[in-house]
């Protein structure tokens, strides 16, 4: 009996303890501070303008009770706070240059109030050539209060839409990349925006095999919209499609039957080719979304010494085709990644990149690798081309 009730008298204790614990723990939460928008997402972004151009983002600073004073809130950058998201996310955001960002480095949090507005002001910058930048914010301290842990940071992420000039082109601007030695590749991802309509502007994938990229390679890797395999309920042949040859016949597939997934003319398409050299596996994406699968049998590795473009001559290259952003990697893109950067710039220092051709010069005959390999392409250098000006550079915005 004296056991049992020294066991009672010990829970009891132990459950005061506890209890007061507990409401210990309760009224330091009931104080913390911390920022409201972190409680729901570590992070939010904003699109930002033209180089010069402001905008604002606003994040709200709280405590769960209304404070009783008015109350300080200290808020500042920390790159630390970008490291930890980047490793968490995958991401590779590089902090914004303190002097295009602003935002009150002391918040006030009013009397008889549990919440303050902070608004966050970014001014669109150049910045390096495919990097994206954050604002990673924490708050670094408070008059009588504890900062949340868990939401006492927040990243605002800087959204810039892709806005360039892009080029077109026509059987006679047919061209070869400079090309120096062998590039071995077990892995690879070949992306690219197009856009196709005829020379009258009413239509446009008006013949089959009208190619865009042909590898020299060990193993074929050879792109174009069309080929005659399919056809209308009239039995009229459609090149509304995109066709990849590799690694033999069993290994070819193409965009999707036009009868049901047509590729439409005047629009500007996304496409992107992976392979795995382990698996042989390649998928083909189109505007990021995966369309079709194959493979080609495993442990095979790419072996590149060339790169013809537009080369399929006046018999089959017969509409107007714009591209811009050509990038080949040594890597096998994830569906995520080729949906999140489709349409924003890469680095352009990506030591994964085996070449990278925005296509934005605006004018001039030469494409330049922006990643400093050297494949440049001069706009009708191959042997079937001779026209070394694009018929146009238009500027569009991919959004």
């Amino acid at each position: 009996m004296k056991n049992i009730a020294s066991k009672v008298l010990a829970l009891g204790i132990a459950a005061v303890a506890f209890t007061a614990c507990d409401d210990a723990k309760n009224d330091v939460i009931d104080n913390m501070v911390y920022i409201s928008e972190a409680a729901t997402s570590p992070a939010s972004e904003v699109v930002v303008g033209k180089v010069g151009e402001k905008s604002k983002a606003n994040i709200n600073v709280r405590m769960a009770q209304k404070a009783t004073t008015d109350t300080k809130v200290q808020l500042a950058l920390d790159p630390a706070v970008l490291e930890a998201f980047n490793k968490r996310n995958d991401t590779e955001y590089a902090v914004i240059p303190t002097e295009h960002v602003s935002f009150p480095a002391e918040v006030i949090i009013p009397a008889g109030s549990s919440m303050a507005e902070v608004e966050v002001e970014i001014t669109s910058f150049a910045g390096e050539a495919g990097v994206d930048y954050a604002a990673p914010l924490r708050l670094t301290g408070a008059e009588g209060l504890q900062v949340s842990q868990g939401s006492g940071t927040f990243v605002i992420t800087l959204g810039k839409t892709l806005t360039q000039k892009a080029p077109k082109f026509f059987y006679d601007n047919a061209m070869t990349m400079d090309w120096d030695g062998t590039e071995t590749l077990s892995n690879l991802t070949l992306e690219w925006w197009a856009r196709v309509e005829n020379r009258y502007g009413n239509g446009g994938f008006s013949v089959n095999n009208q190619a865009l990229f042909a590898f020299q390679a060990n193993h074929e890797l050879y792109v174009r919209f069309g080929d005659i395999v399919y056809a209308d309920a009239n039995g009229r042949n459609l090149y509304n499609f995109l066709q990849i040859k590799t690694m033999g016949i069993d290994a070819n597939y193409d965009s999707g039957n036009p009868n049901e997934k047509p590729l439409k003319w005047g629009e500007w398409i996304h496409f992107a080719h992976t392979f795995d050299g382990a698996t042989g596996e390649v998928i083909l994406y189109v505007n990021g979304v995966e369309v079709n699968r194959n493979n080609g049998g495993a442990d095979k590795k790419f072996e590149i010494t060339g790169l013809t473009m537009c080369g399929s001559g006046s018999q089959y290259f017969r509409d107007y085709i714009e591209i811009a952003q050509v990038r080949l990697w040594r890597t096998t893109r994830s569906a995520a990644q080729i949906a999140k950067f489709m349409k924003k710039e890469v680095k352009y220092t990506d030591p994964n990149l085996v070449f990278y051709l925005p296509m934005n010069e605006g004018e001039g005959s030469v494409l330049n690798d922006v990643t400093g390999n050297g494949h440049n392409v001069t706009i009708g250098s191959a042997d079937n081309g001779g026209n070394n000006q694009a018929y146009g550079w238009t500027e569009y915005t991919f959004e």
